[in-house]
């Protein structure tokens, strides 16, 4: 007869036995997920990290990368590609690229304000309204079409949109030429005021934000293609929710966020990661998203952002129609809502 105390060490054997099988189990089941993103990591790229350090993905059953991108016509590529199954894909440079990038489905807008930005020092150029484009000298690039979109905005704001002076300038040489005072005002995204701040060490930023003067469209955004969506609409849903519940954390806990994307970035600034954090609600929380949850989607603001690039930028190809680029159906069936 076994001894009371062999009963016992049999079964937590048996527990432990069962337990280490339920668990290889259940990461013999994790699907991987490449998810590139629209850029180089930046403290703007927070609440990805947030999901993934947070568990998020994780308790989606999902094992999520992280990819860096040259740019937004380099992840809209890789996308459709195969080189990453997601991908953080800005819907203007999608409706740009025209029918080369007809497969890509947006998902769920992150971006509800487009993050352009007209940069100026204070003292100095000093914009802070659109009537102040009139003649300004504008660094930019000319192979992008962001000096077009400064067109058509002049032109939204009555102002006569060929007295604007575009300077070709790379995207790495505008903030030291800005600071060096070699232009009067450069185009960058909203959330790089605090990188340009302390590069600026002799005057303040100033940020025309052209969403604050009508235009209303949509930028950055979950995107995936036609084939991905088609084969695996549970990991797209899944991973649409786990990152939205990212955005939402870090956005009510910037500093924490910021110490969690170190983890992973640690070449990044704690500080200005938190303050560009900050900067992203106001380009993610409007009054729809405080509505409706992260990621919502409004056929009419979809509908406008594409007939605005459509008209205002030289499209290659066939143009596409909002109702070609949206996949409506994969947001969280319980809004997540900002805190």
């Amino acid at each position: 007869m076994p001894t009371v105390t062999k009963l016992i060490g049999a079964a937590l054997g048996a527990v432990v036995a069962l337990s280490t099988a339920l668990t290889s189990s259940a990461m013999a089941q994790e699907r991987d997920v490449k998810f590139i993103l629209d850029f180089i990591s930046l403290g703007r790229h927070a609440p990805w990290y947030v999901a993934l350090g947070k568990g998020f993905y994780k308790e989606e059953g999902l094992n999520v990368s992280i990819i860096p991108s040259k740019g937004t016509a380099d992840a809209i590529r890789s996308v459709v590609t195969g080189i990453a199954d997601i991908g953080f894909i800005d819907i203007p440079s999608l409706v740009a690229s025209g029918s080369a990038a007809g497969n890509v489905k947006i998902v769920a807008v992150n971006y509800q304000k487009p993050p352009y930005c007209v940069f100026s020092l204070d003292p100095g150029a000093n914009v802070t309204d659109p009537k102040q484009l009139a003649n300004l000298e504008f660094g930019s690039s000319t192979s992008s079409f962001l000096p077009r979109i400064m067109q058509a905005f002049m032109e939204m704001n009555g102002v006569d949109s060929k007295t604007l002076k575009v300077v070709n300038i790379d995207g790495a040489a505008r903030v030291p030429m800005l600071a060096a005072r070699k232009v009067a005002s450069v185009d960058q995204f909203i959330m790089s005021e605090p990188a340009i701040r302390r590069a600026v060490t002799d005057a303040k930023p100033k940020c025309l934000f052209l969403g604050d003067f009508g235009l209303d469209i949509y930028s950055n955004s979950i995107g995936t293609t036609e084939e991905y969506l088609t084969k695996n609409p549970d990991v797209v849903k899944k991973f649409v929710r786990a990152s939205l519940r990212g955005w939402q954390y870090a956005l009510a806990n910037p500093k924490e966020a910021a110490q969690i994307q170190i983890q992973y970035v640690k070449a990044l600034n704690p500080d200005i990661v938190a303050e560009e954090v900050e900067i992203l609600k106001r380009i993610a929380v409007t009054p729809e998203v405080e509505k409706k949850g992260f990621g919502t989607v409004s056929l009419d603001t979809m509908k406008r952002t594409v007939d605005f690039m459509n008209k205002n930028v030289d499209i290659p190809g066939e143009k596409l129609a909002a109702e070609q680029i949206w996949r409506p159906g994969f947001l969280p069936e319980t809004p997540v809502l900002p805190k």
